[in-house]
C-alpha cells in the first residue's frame, strides 16, 4: 500500500479538488436540468459516470504531467522492458514499473464495463486508450517514456477491471432480482 501511496502522492490533491470540483459542477447541472438522483438506478449510473471521469482525470495526471527524462525515451520492442525490469530491478522498481501500470486502468475497466456491458469493448477501449497515452508521451514534450509493454500492461489492467465491473454488475442483479425488482431506496 505503502508502494501505490508513494506512485500517486504527488496529484492527489490535484486529484481531491477536481473531485469535488466535477461533483459539484454535475450537481448543479442535474439540478438545474431538472434530473434528480431519486431512486437507485440513477444514483448508481451517476456514480458510474463521475467515477468513469474522476478515472480519466486521474489517468491523465499520473500519465502525462512532466516526468523526468530530458530525452525522448521509447522502447517498442515487446515485452524487453518487462523482462529487464523484473531480471534486473529491485522488487520497489517491479512494483512501480509493472504493478503501477496495471492498477492505473482497473478503475477504468471496471467503469467502462459498467457502462457498456460488453467486454470485448471495454478491453478494446483500455487497448486504445493506453495507445493514445503512449502516443501522447511519444509527442509531447513532457519527458516521459513511451513503452509498448506499458500499453499491455495497461490493457491487462483493463481486463482485470473488466472482470471485477462484471462480478460486482451480476452481484447488483442478483441483489435486484432477490429484492423482488423494488427500489426501497426512493427517499
Amino acid at each position: 500500500m505503502y508502494e501505490l501511496y508513494n506512485a500517486f502522492e504527488p496529484v492527489i490533491p490535484v486529484f481531491i479538488i477536481l473531485f469535488f470540483a466535477v461533483v459539484f459542477i454535475t450537481l448543479v447541472i442535474n439540478s438545474r436540468s431538472g434530473y434528480k438522483l431519486d431512486n437507485r438506478k440513477k444514483i448508481v449510473s451517476y456514480l458510474t459516470y463521475v467515477g468513469l471521469v474522476m478515472t480519466l482525470i486521474g489517468m491523465a495526471l499520473v500519465t502525462l504531467l512532466p516526468g523526468h527524462n530530458p530525452e525522448k525515451v521509447t522502447s517498442f520492442i515487446p515485452f524487453l522492458s518487462i523482462i529487464e525490469t523484473w531480471e534486473y530491478a529491485t522488487t520497489r522498481a517491479i512494483i512501480n514499473s509493472l504493478l503501477m501500470n496495471i492498477i492505473l486502468f482497473v478503475p477504468f475497466g471496471f467503469f467502462v464495463y459498467l457502462l457498456l456491458r460488453r467486454a470485448f469493448w471495454t478491453v478494446f477501449l483500455a487497448f486504445v486508450t493506453s495507445v493514445a497515452i503512449e502516443f501522447l508521451q511519444y509527442i509531447l514534450p513532457i519527458g516521459r517514456i513511451s513503452n509498448v509493454d506499458d500499453v499491455l500492461l495497461n490493457t491487462i489492467g483493463g481486463f482485470v477491471g473488466m472482470v471485477c465491473g462484471s462480478i460486482f454488475a451480476k452481484f447488483g442483479i442478483v441483489y435486484y432480482i432477490k429484492s423482488g425488482g423494488n427500489d426501497n431506496n426512493k427517499h
